[in-house]
């Protein structure tokens, strides 16, 4: 996916460079060190706070691609409506909260401490994920949600809300629910949704500085990895019958890579899905990431998931199992989001505690603070 116009474009390599030279990798009172003026970049604060937009008189229209198909837009919308939290904290962080008429679908447990007032701002359409007359009732100029995040091709999606004459974009890594021939999904995918929402929002600036700032923390990850093979980890989200959780196209093989793992079932191409008990087994996992989704009354706690898995029958010999290695990560720091890094970092540091113990605990390292 690409812009097609931009009014101005950095360079993220030189960015990334200057950032971590800037900040020499270590962690300040709020977040890591941000560019800031070294690379002309706005600074990524905790709570997400930005200088005023400055565009040019002819930024507008903008067009970007979305699934593949050009969408254009002739001013940044000013009623959006989003679902889901990895995508609503998109929003949030780059200071659109006054952009938008609603949101779906936000879990309440396990919430961003920085995003309390921004929750509490904007209009929730429920716990689940949107419905199209309550969607149409919010009056959005703008949606933004994904294939099975609540688009679908039965209920919304991009072409009914467009015979309604409204826009949407749809998250890059869902793409694949509806196009079986695309590659697992990337980092460099979630930096275009990033860019995407930046430019069509008129914020670009702020779109380049956090992945000036993401790819910082994540060159600090990467020095820090032992040059030893990487720990063979499984993605647990769901199931009793079988386990689910993230298969070979979602992102979570490139997120277990950078923090020095491997996705057991990388190499079976599908999104997130089951596998057989007999699968897990034989797959051999040394390490278990447990998605806790944050549902409230809904679901089973991210504790709760780990409980069941050490009481099921038949698998007390596999490594992860057998020595306890748990981690539980919400679910927003497993699928294409701002806390994505978050979940690198506290994976890594896990797996590798000699590597990583003077950074854990540290602000701007690891999970960032919920609410709850």
């Amino acid at each position: 996916m690409t812009i097609r116009l931009t009014p101005h474009r950095y360079s993220s390599a030189i960015a990334v460079i200057i950032f971590f030279m800037a900040s020499g990798g270590h962690a300040d009172d709020s977040i890591v060190p941000t560019s800031g003026s070294i690379t002309g970049l706005p600074a990524v604060s905790f709570d997400y706070t930005w200088p005023d937009a400055e565009l040019p008189a002819d930024y507008y229209p903008v067009t970007v691609h979305s699934c593949g198909e050009g969408v254009t837009f002739e001013a940044a919308p000013e009623r959006a409506v989003v679902n889901d939290d990895n995508m609503i904290e998109l929003m949030f962080a780059l200071g659109l909260t006054e952009h938008m008429s609603a949101y779906s679908a936000a879990g309440p447990r396990l919430r961003l401490a920085a995003f309390k007032d921004d929750y509490a701002a904007v209009t929730s359409l429920g716990d689940d994920y949107f419905k199209l007359e309550p969607l149409l009732g919010a009056n959005p100029d703008f949606v933004f949600s994904g294939w099975n995040y609540g688009f679908s091709e039965d209920g919304v999606s991009p072409a009914i809300l467009a015979d309604f004459g409204i826009n949407s974009y749809v998250l890059n890594e869902s793409c694949r629910r509806i196009n079986n021939s695309l590659t697992p999904a990337t980092i460099d995918e979630w930096y275009d949704d990033v860019r995407n929402i930046g430019t069509i929002f008129g914020v670009p600036d702020r779109a380049e500085a956090l992945i000036a700032h993401w790819e910082g923390r994540l060159a600090r990850v990467a020095e820090r990895l032992p040059d030893t093979d990487p720990v063979p980890v499984f993605s647990y989200g769901f199931g009793d019958d079988a386990p689910g959780g993230g298969l070979g196209l979602t992102i979570v093989s490139e997120l277990y890579r950078r923090a020095g793992a491997i996705n057991v079932f990388e190499d079976l191409l599908e999104m997130w899905g089951s596998v057989s008990w007999e699968a897990f087994v034989d797959a051999k996992p040394e390490f278990i990431v447990i998605t806790d989704y944050g549902s409230a009354g809904a679901g089973q706690s991210g504790d709760e998931k780990m409980a069941f898995l050490s009481s099921v029958d038949g698998i007390d010999e596999v490594p992860a199992i057998a020595n306890q290695r748990y981690l539980v990560l919400p679910q927003e720091a497993v699928n294409p989001g701002i806390r994505i890094i978050d979940g690198i970092e506290a994976l890594a540091a896990d797996l590798y505690p000699a590597q990583f113990a003077d950074l854990v605990g540290t602000p701007g390292f690891g999970l960032s603070p919920t609410s709850d």
